[in-house]
């Protein structure tokens, strides 16, 4: 195997620019995981209805929310 030798400085350089790259990729991964904090509180504060999320507001009607699924499935 043919290794390319290393000085004691060369390999004391290359650690710390591998800190340093991890340092900053540490940072910017806290700031993603801030990110995706603060977008699911956000959403969770709305406090909204799945259901109506999902389907509209006019999926509920007076016979209930899943009547349009009995009437096509079980002949209403």
């Amino acid at each position: 195997m043919n290794e390319t030798k290393m000085t004691l400085t060369e390999r004391n350089q290359k650690l710390y620019d591998l800190r340093e790259k991890m340092n900053k990729l540490e940072t910017e991964l806290a700031w993603v995981k801030q990110e995706i904090w603060v977008v699911n509180d956000q959403y969770k504060r709305q406090d909204l209805d799945l259901y109506t999320e999902m389907f509209g507001p006019d999926a509920y009607n007076e016979r209930g929310q899943d009547s349009a699924f009995m009437d096509d499935n079980f002949g209403g």
